[in-house]
């Protein structure tokens, strides 16, 4: 297709999407208020990026970029405003300048945020005032991030939601979720964002949502990640300075926005609890290198429009914040980076404090239980002809565990390559063991776990592990990884690279081969054997002696008895639930 016909199509698709969006008579001293989403349709991803080309087209403050690839092949896309350029991260850091990344439609069957991006993109680039809150920040949009999903679009999948007419599907071109691949980053698109996040760092990343559960009369709900995984500086400014300057900018446009919940019961009656974004969801991987994590949650009953329009002015109150208050973020993100790198250790798990209980101001509608036409039972309805404004008790105070000291170093096996793609792939320093040697380390052995007995996201995950340890002189291989700790990334690390945290690549299944016995015997050679090494270990056949007496299907089982004695001989497979990764100890 010839260039000149191309951008006439383009420019035609951006002018009927301009049909949606009201505009004020002055282009270019548009205040924020005039800027208006209309209607109740969202564009496929193909018209997206062609409306992106077009405001990129001859403009010098921004630049559309290719950053990788979805699992279906599609490319992904990056939007980039810097006023007057420039438009690579080191540039935009030296000069001084923040940075806000935007991520769309990781959930395609929730679109604001793409509508609401292209508008915020327009309305930058168009209007000098809106511009102006640029002067000190640098924009990136994926424009869809779920490309495969966009493309997969219906009117059904969403049953709740009001609108749009038609939409995309949650699940990417694998089936996977991609809200909870952030860590084991099995998706061709989480592998192109931890990549293009490392490259960018931003202060502030924004992801855009629609939110589910409990009617209520807010439009907006609004998610930020656990202050308490936070370095003290960081949280102090999303606490004191981003929160309530964006409530200040919403409530100032008439947008009521609350904190995103979950109820303890049925109804918000019950009480509201605060999610606990754990490393595997976009918000809590930033908040690992104290990125200020956010979920813009427009409400799924409000009407579509009502939603892009609060999305949108959501963006233009993070742009308000920055523009305000950049310098002291940034000297809080330093802060944390420094902190992190010489902090003795960080905790790996946490627990909601029931304890803790705030009263959370509450723009509601009455509970009504009525009798249901499908079961017969009670059923829940919200009666809208009943406003109810009311204070909750808020449950916001996670607790963390005890604190899991640092070692200096951990070293990767080169064995485990996939584990050591993915720490580069987040920029993780790493070097290669020059030549052969051995190291003091911490060893782990899986002394215990549970494991989900239906696939999760693509992946058999494993929780409550229990774990020994022994210290050793243990050999490694030249070309094995090598990983300093004392760096930005340790708090990366430690939620990856310990075992028994949540979202470690040990809980994610990246290490299943260790779990797996190889090595066994025949009983009726290992008998004699058996009967030497309990003649010689007194230890080991009390402790046969008295899982016998506790467990009666034990003892009349022969060949569990030699398999125990088996397990705890000097013939047993060492690599056996031995961990991989060693805790390299100081000299």
């Amino acid at each position: 297709m010839p260039a000149t016909f191309r951008r006439r199509i383009q420019r035609a698709a951006f002018t009927a999407w301009c049909c949606a969006v009201q505009l004020a008579a002055g282009r270019h001293a548009a205040p924020a208020q005039a800027w208006t989403f209309l209607g109740d349709s969202t564009p496929t991803w193909e018209q997206v990026i062609d409306r992106y080309r077009a405001l990129a087209e001859g403009r010098s403050s921004a630049r559309l970029l290719e950053i990788g690839r979805d699992d279906g092949g599609q490319p992904l896309h990056l939007f980039v405003v810097s006023d007057g350029g420039p438009f690579t991260p080191d540039s935009i850091r030296a000069r001084g300048r923040n940075v806000l990344f935007i991520l769309n439609g990781i959930h395609p069957g929730e679109p604001d945020g793409i509508d609401a991006s292209l508008m915020l993109a327009q309305a930058l680039l168009d209007s000098d005032q809106l511009m102006g809150l640029t002067a000190h920040t640098a924009v990136c949009i994926v424009p869809i991030y779920n490309v495969s999903g966009a493309l997969r679009r219906d009117t059904l999948s969403r049953v709740d939601q009001n609108g749009p007419t038609v939409f995309g599907q949650r699940a990417n071109a694998r089936n996977l979720d991609l809200n909870r691949d952030l860590v084991k980053a099995d998706a061709r698109n989480t592998q192109a964002l931890v990549q293009a996040l490392q490259r960018w760092d931003p202060d502030v990343f924004l992801d855009t949502h629609v939110s589910d559960g409990a009617d209520h009369r807010y439009t907006m709900e609004l998610l930020t990640t656990r202050r308490e995984k936070l370095d003290p500086a960081v949280a102090r400014f999303m606490d004191q300075v981003l929160v309530p300057g964006l409530q200040r900018w919403m409530e100032g446009r008439g947008i009521a926005m609350c904190p995103y919940f979950e109820t303890v019961a049925q109804v918000p009656d019950s009480g509201l609890t605060a999610f606990f974004d754990g490393p595997r969801y976009t918000s809590g991987h930033a908040a690992l290198f104290n990125t200020l994590g956010l979920l813009a949650e427009s409400h799924m009953l409000k009407p579509y429009a009502d939603r892009v329009n609060a999305t949108f002015q959501l963006m233009l109150a993070v742009l308000a914040v920055l523009d305000e208050h950049g310098a002291d973020l940034r000297r809080a993100r330093a802060e944390a980076a420094r902190n992190t790198a010489a902090a003795a250790g960080f905790p790996l798990h946490w627990h909601l404090d029931s304890t803790r209980v705030e009263r959370l101001p509450w723009k509601g509608y009455a509970a009504v239980w009525e009798t249901s036409a499908v079961s017969g039972l009670p059923r829940l309805r919200y009666d809208h002809s009943r406003p109810v404004d009311t204070t909750l008790p808020w449950y916001d105070t996670y607790v963390p565990g005890p604190v899991r000291t640092k070692p200096a170093a951990y070293l990767l096996p080169q064995a485990w390559r996939e584990v050591g793609q993915r720490l580069a792939m987040v920029g993780v320093p790493f070097e290669r063991v020059p030549s052969d040697t051995t190291l003091h380390a911490e060893v782990y052995r899986i002394a215990d776990l549970r494991t989900m007995r239906e696939p999760y996201e693509g992946r058999y995950l494993h929780r409550d592990i229990l774990l020994s340890t022994s210290t050793e002189a243990v050999p490694v291989r030249a070309g094995d990884l090598l990983i300093p700790m004392g760096t930005r990334y340790d708090r990366f690390l430690m939620a990856v690279l310990e075992p028994d945290a949540p979202d470690s690549y040990f809980a994610w299944g990246f290490f299943d081969a260790v779990l797996q016995q190889k090595e066994w015997f025949s009983d009726y050679v290992f008998e004699d054997v058996a009967e030497d090494l309990l003649k010689r270990d007194p230890a080991l056949r009390a402790a046969l002696e008295q899982r016998r007496a506790l467990d009666p299907a034990f003892a009349a089982d022969a060949w569990a008895q030699l398999a125990f004695v088996y397990q705890r001989s000097p013939y047993m497979e060492p690599a056996y639930r031995r961990y991989p990764v060693l805790r390299v100890l100081r000299p």
